[in-house]
Order: structure tokens, then C-alpha cells, then sequence
């Protein structure tokens, strides 16, 4: 399973890159619902994970993780 870092806060790193959440709907790049999805935790997309190691600088293993769920 991949899910997100518990230590990052992608719309908070976003923020800090100069696009705050009103910023990010207001343009378009992201849509009410991955805004909001994002507030709990979820996922991005991966056109949306492209767009968020681009501007913040990050590699993609700086935001999410393979967890191994089977047991």
C-alpha cells in the first residue's frame, strides 16, 4: 500500500511554495475534492504528485511510502 509520510503535510509544503489551498482551487490545478482529500490524509493523484515534487523541490520518496500490508 502507498500512502502518504505521517510527517509531511503536502498542503501545508504547498503552502510553503506559494500555493496556499485558495490558490490551488482558484487556478484550477487542483480540484475541491483533492483539496479535500488531501485535508484527510489521502492520496494525491499522480499527475498531482508530479506537480508537487516539481515545485517543492521534492523526490517522491520524500512524500509517500510503500507500507506492506499483507500479513
Amino acid at each position: 500500500m502507498i500512502r502518504v509520510k505521517e510527517d509531511v503535510n503536502i498542503l501545508a509544503l504547498l503552502a510553503s511554495c506559494g500555493f496556499t489551498s485558495y490558490a490551488l482551487r482558484k487556478s484550477k490545478i487542483f480540484s475541491e475534492s483533492s483539496i479535500q482529500r488531501l485535508r484527510k490524509g489521502g492520496l494525491p493523484s499522480w499527475s498531482e504528485l508530479d506537480f508537487i515534487c516539481k515545485v517543492s523541490n521534492y523526490d517522491i520518496c520524500e512524500i509517500v511510502e510503500f507500507v506492506d500490508d499483507r500479513n
